[in-house]
This record gives structure tokens, sequence and C-alpha cells, in this order.
């Protein structure tokens, strides 16, 4: 009988569907019949089962366990602890450089980069933005520029390791702003390379710093908190989002911030009982094309703040910020030298 009249018979015999490829098949398997020739047959022959290809389950729970200290460990990054001596210091707080900017006021930055250089004592940290950075849309502000961006670099590296000395690294915090975060690329931040060389310490957005002191477990922790903006606006003052900030958080001391180019400073007792003194920065960039278009106050003073910490009093006297650099200076040298 040929495959046609075999799949007849199994098909009335059985009352199901037989084909002839079926029959085929079956014969074949039995050596009773050889498939058709120039019909391919595909066989599987795998040497091992095809489930094995998926990672065990307590391996792939071992590789998430690690993968979340990473990311632990990461975010731990924004929260540090510094270790000073129980004696006043002082750091200036350097507002927005726009360094590659045309109306970055450089003479001012080289005059407070030095003397915090040549102050025992005193640091410097930044709430970011080194650079314009221009993307996108805003890529158009170029063509009134005369800088190269590699130049805009070297100035931002110069700015950072000016400020240290051949015995002490004296550029104690930086944070990046928005105009920063332009030029980062996925697993490529170039301010974070930079300050591995000439910073302390390093984040991308937040730093929260707390100060203890040698030798003097009986002194209160100064904690400090740095962004380059915190949430919250005010037509009143210029500082209300970090105010804002010191009132809820209910453990900061010092909130430091810039990004709106406007500065401005408030030191109050909140209900908690803790002093705390919110501070935001100018910057040194001048002549700002975008506050003239939007019909924004153009501010002359606050460029930085220079804040001088005395661990060894209590009150509003722990913390005091001075608008000129200069003066704050001196005044750190003088309580320095009265021991």
């Amino acid at each position: 009988m040929g495959r046609r009249r075999i799949a007849r018979s199994i098909e009335e015999t059985s009352e199901r569907e037989c084909t002839e490829g079926v029959v085929g098949i079956a014969l074949a398997k039995l050596g009773l019949h050889a498939p058709r020739k120039g019909i391919a047959r595909v066989t599987i022959v795998d040497e091992e089962p095809i489930d094995n290809i998926e990672m065990p389950i307590d391996e792939l729970i071992d590789t998430r366990v690690k993968a979340a200290e990473r990311k632990y460990a990461k975010t731990r990054l924004h929260r540090r602890t510094l270790e000073f001596p129980a004696e006043p210091f002082g750091i200036v707080v350097h507002g927005d450089p726009h360094l590659d900017s045309e109306g970055a006021d450089l003479s001012l930055v080289k005059k407070n980069v030095l003397l915090v250089q040549q102050t025992e004592g005193m640091f410097g940290a930044c709430v970011g933005d080194e650079l314009d950075l221009w993307v996108g849309r805003l890529a158009v502000n170029y063509a009134d520029a005369s800088i190269l961006a590699s130049d805009g670099w070297r100035l931002s590296e110069w700015f950072l390791k000016a400020h240290n000395t051949d015995d002490e690294k004296k550029f104690l915090a930086l944070v990046s702003g928005n105009h920063d975060a332009w030029a980062n690329s996925p697993g490529l931040d170039p301010l974070a390379n930079l300050a591995k060389k000439h910073v302390h310490i390093y984040a991308p957005d937040e730093l929260r710093i707390t100060f203890v002191f040698k030798d003097r477990p009986d002194i209160e922790p100064i904690i400090w908190i740095m962004r380059h903006d915190f949430k919250g606006r005010s037509y009143f003052h210029s500082t209300h989002g970090p105010h804002r900030e010191a009132i809820f958080d209910g453990k900061a001391h010092l909130l430091t911030a810039g990004h709106i180019h406007q500065w401005g400073e408030l030191t109050t007792e909140q209900r908690h009982g803790r002093v705390t003194s919110a501070v935001r920065v100018r910057g040194y960039k001048r002549c700002d094309d975008y506050a003239m278009s939007k019909g924004f106050p153009e501010q002359e003073y606050g460029c930085a703040a220079c804040i001088i910490i005395n661990p060894l009093v209590e009150g509003p006297g722990r913390i005091m910020v001075f608008w000129d650099i200069e003066h704050g200076c001196e005044f750190l040298s003088m309580m320095r030298a009265r021991g």
C-alpha cells in the first residue's frame, strides 16, 4: 500500500485526520520506507537540554546582592565625615564661576583663590557650574565666545588646583551644577576626574558633610549641606530654598547653594533649637545676557562667601558669614593667633 492509501485507511478506521507526510515519517522510523526525496528533515541534536541556559536562582540572588552593595556604596559618597582640629577654620564658598564665560570676573576669582591659598586654616569650596558648556539650542551662545572649549577645561583645572599648596590640599568640597552635568556622558563625569586630583570630596549633586573634632568627642559635630540648589523659591528672599531645607532637615547647621545668581544669608534659631545659617552665593558671572533678557536684577556683590566656623563656642557665633573675603580671612587669622 502507498502512503496515500495508508493515510486514507487510518482516517477511516480511527476517524482522525492523517496526512501522507505523517505516514511517511512513521514508516521511516519503523525502517519500512524512506522519506520522499527533496523534503528536508530537521533534527535537534543539542548535547544539553536548553533549560540549562538560565542562571541558577541562588547565583542570580548573589549577583543582585552585590549590585545593591555597589549602589549603597555609591550613595555613601554623598555623606562624608571630616575630622578637624578643635580650633577655628574657614571655608570660602565660591558661587557659580562660569570660567569660560565672556563675563566671568576672573580677576576677582584669582584674588579670592589666592586668599584661600595664603590664609592658614582657610579652605575652598564651590557650588558648581564651573563652565558654561552650552548644549542644544543654547549652543548659539558660542557665537559670541572667544575661548576654545579646551581652554575652558584648562581654566577649570587651574581653579581647583590653585587653592592648594605644596604641603596641603585646600580645596575642600565640590558639587557640580546643571551646566557641569551637560558635559557628562554615560560612564564619564569630566569634573569628577578633575576633582580626584585636586579636591578632598566631590559629589555630582549633594554633599552632606559632618565636621567632627580631633580628641574632642564632647564638641557637638557641625553638619553642612552643600548643593547647587535647593527646592523652593520666594520673591522675598534668595535663601528661601536652603532655609526651607534647614527647617525640615532638623539637623544641619550650615546650608549653601548657588544657581540663581543671587546672594543672601539667613541665620536664625529654629523651633527645634538649632541655630542654622542658610547661604546663597551669586557667582562670578557679570553682564549676564540671560538675566537681561528675562528682566532679572543683576547684583554686584556676593560672588563668594567666607564662612568662619569656631567649634569652641555655641550659638550664632559658632558660624559667621563674611561677604568681604579679605576681611573674613583677616578675622580668621586673628582668631587663630589669639588661640
